[in-house]
């Protein structure tokens, strides 16, 4: 099929062109499929929109919540330090109440100096008794279960218990703590563990917490402490505990060592975990790390306790202590806590305890309503996905009847484009009923001019009279319902000459002879009908197999043809500054493009003869002006002198004569024409077995049967 290169002169129809000024035959597919992807432009901007929408406000809303969260939890941190600090703050206000009484100072006084000479017996004299014997009352009611004189070398001078008689403390830890109330300072201490404390096993041993104050002597020296220890599990234990609350928030204290040092909110759930024994408090036993799994909701550990990690919150908080640094932080990004449950947190460290208390709350819980804004988004990226798929549903179903009606002109329907020109496109198609391939030639929207369609239809109608084998056969032509005006034509399988030299190079004179004999056998009806093809050229020139015979040639695209004999017939070159291609125009007709007769078709033959004897064009040139000089002005060449080998002189006689500049040194007629080539023909004959051959041998290669060139030239 010929190359679709647009006719000198025309300026072609941009690719990009609205859908309305695009060829008819396609415009209501390309219609569609513009509708098409611009719903799904549009939809494709609102989605994004849509996301961009929904990631601001979730970045908003995930920053405002993270900033009511922190400021959440450090409330929440203040009130329960509070609530620490008025409970061992009145601790030790009544340890000091006790000290400064003055029978029970005087009394501790005079078992300090005894306990100098012989601490064991002072312990358990009756001095002792009597001691302990005025604050027995009060031990109840101040929930104190042990109660101890404590000299400034850290030995018992008197306790409730009398195995803790004349022991010295042994924890360094305890007696560093409990140093700054022999200066004089009432002191707290946090839960700690007896047997640490004391350095013995004492079955049934709980956890205490102590407040102590200092006892003077009548001089106002500093002679001992009076300490008083609470069960840590039944009252600073339980202060930090959460009760009665949907929310899943929860406070502890926590040693320098990660353990726990009040009761969790969850103490069941940790029993049934078996972190903590029957009855027992968790109080120093449960660790502040990371167990691999949710305990509460009934995982099982996965990693063993000894190799589990410090929680990331109790983690920062003990570096944070190591370092000196900050006393406190939030971490509101989720970690698994102590119990394995998802969580943000928050920490303080209280130096002078010597632990901090910890806030926490779920991550599902603290960050609920992102859930609710991701449930909403999601609803509404849903209903738009529901209705992107109803549209494009929609839309593909509109496009695929637009396509099933474009595809249709008449009674063809268009399978694929087999070319394009200037003015017009050409298409393989079939027949309803036929059923057989038929080539179909639209003319362009944009050059559709009522004055256009008249002449590309006149035109149609003089091909139409043609019925010489050698010619393609025009089927029908018309018009559909919305003004498009088509007509169809064989379909041909072959390759065009322009194509079969760029290919094999110059062809054999006698395939040469053989071929041009048939275009004159076209041109010679064409003529004798009064008609001038006007755009002979190697593209509109296909070799084909037909009917079992090879090399058969095809004269195509009689788009240009003008009636001879109607001289007041306007043409359509007013549409084009010179009407075909210059390097197979006729001198006459670059002058004057209206100026054709026979002589300019065969002009043409003899460029194109030129051309597939030397294997190159008969004028070589930069540019279209200097091409157009040299048609003019410069002498033609005979083929052999241009480079075509083993041309026989007759043959290379007809082909100067041809291309002569003045139309009187050419042959009168195609008939003369065809007459010399006659002549030659039987010097130089190619036989159907030489075409078969070539054809057997190049056609696959080539590409020609499948889906190879076919069809018609579409103007070019």
């Amino acid at each position: 099929m010929a190359r679709p290169d647009a006719p000198e002169g025309f300026r072609p129809v941009p690719d990009n062109l609205p859908a309305l000024q695009r060829p008819p035959a396609l415009r209501p597919a390309e219609e569609a499929r513009e509708r098409y992807w611009n719903l799904l432009a549009i939809v494709a901007i609102v989605a994004v929109a849509l996301a961009g929408l929904g990631a601001w406000s979730y970045g908003r809303v995930d920053e405002s919540l993270r900033e009511l969260r922190a400021t959440g939890l450090a409330a929440f941190l203040d009130s329960e330090a509070k609530v620490l600090a008025l409970w061992y703050e009145e601790k030790k206000r009544a340890a000091e109440r006790w000290s400064a009484d003055p029978e029970v100072a005087s009394r501790a006084a005079s078992l300090a100096a005894k306990g100098v000479e012989d601490a064991p017996a002072t312990c358990r004299s009756p001095d002792a008794a009597k001691f302990l014997a005025l604050l027995r009352p009060s031990l109840a009611l101040e929930e104190t279960q042990a109660l101890n004189l404590i000299s400034p070398d850290g030995r018992i001078l008197a306790s409730l218990h009398p195995a803790d008689c004349d022991r010295r403390l042994a924890s360094a830890d305890f007696a560093a703590r409990v140093a700054p109330v022999f200066q004089g300072r009432p002191v707290f201490v946090r839960p700690f563990a007896e047997t640490e404390r004391l350095g013995m096993a004492k079955p049934g041993a709980e956890v205490l917490v102590w407040s102590l104050a200092p006892v003077r002597n009548a001089e106002g020296r500093i002679v001992a402490a009076i300490a008083f220890g609470r069960r840590a599990a039944e009252g600073f234990g339980a202060l930090l505990a959460v009760g009665g609350s949907r929310s899943s928030r929860e406070a502890y204290a926590m040693d320098p060592a990660g353990l726990l040092l009040t009761r969790s909110r969850y103490l069941g759930d940790l029993r049934l975990a078996g972190l903590v024994g029957e009855g027992g408090s968790g109080i120093l036993a449960v660790p502040v790390r990371d167990p691999g799994a949710d305990l509460v909701a009934g995982q099982s550990p996965a990693i063993a306790a000894p190799d589990r990690p410090l929680t990331r919150l109790a983690r920062e908080a003990l570096d944070a202590r190591a370092a000196g640094g900050a006393r406190e932080g939030t971490i509101l990004d989720p970690y698994r806590n102590y119990r394995g449950a998802d969580v943000i947190g928050a920490f303080r460290w209280l130096p002078d305890k010597d632990m901090a208390i910890v806030a926490e709350i779920e991550a599902t819980e603290a960050y609920a309503p992102l859930h609710y804004l991701e449930i909403a988004f999601g609803i509404l990226l849903g209903i738009l996905a529901a209705a992107v798929l109803a549209a494009v549903a929609s839309a593909a179903w509109a496009m695929r009847l637009k396509q099933r009606e474009a595809r249709r002109l008449g009674q063809y329907t268009l399978e694929r484009e087999l070319g394009e020109g200037g003015i017009s496109r050409v298409y393989l198609a079939r027949h309803s009923h036929l059923k057989r391939p038929t080539a179909v030639k639209v003319l362009k929207a944009a050059l559709a001019t009522d004055e256009m369609i008249t002449r590309f239809e006149r035109e149609v109608q003089l091909c139409s009279r043609l019925s010489h084998p050698n010619t393609i056969e025009i089927y029908d032509y018309g018009r559909t319902r919305d003004g498009t005006f088509f007509y169809a034509m064989e379909y041909l399988e072959g390759i065009d000459l322009e194509a079969l030299v760029a290919a094999d190079g110059p062809l054999p004179a006698s395939r040469v002879v053989h071929l041009l004999r048939q275009a004159c056998g076209s041109l010679q009806e064409a003529h004798q009908r009064g008609l001038v093809h006007r755009d002979i050229k190697p593209q509109n020139l296909m070799v084909c197999r037909r009917g079992g015979q090879h090399d058969v040639l095809k004269v195509l695209d009689f788009g240009l043809v003008k009636e001879l004999a109607n001289e007041h017939t306007r043409d359509i070159t007013q549409y084009a500054r010179v009407l075909g291609t210059p390097l197979y125009m006729a001198p006459e007709r670059i002058r004057n493009p209206a100026d054709a007769d026979v002589r300019s078709d065969i002009y043409a033959l003899g460029a194109v003869a030129w051309f597939v004897l030397a294997g190159r064009r008969l004028f070589e040139a930069a540019g279209d002006l200097d091409l157009v000089h040299q048609v003019l002005h410069e002498a033609p060449r005979a083929p052999s002198a241009g480079g075509a080998k083993d041309v026989p002189p007759l043959l290379d006689a007809l082909v100067l004569r041809c291309i002569a500049k003045e139309r009187g040194e050419r042959p009168a007629s195609i008939a003369e024409v065809a007459a010399v080539l006659e002549a030659v023909a039987r010097e130089r004959p190619w036989g159907d077995e030489q075409a078969r051959a070539w054809w057997d041998s190049r056609a696959a290669a080539l590409g020609i049967g499948a889906a190879g060139p076919a069809g018609s030239a579409p103007d070019a």
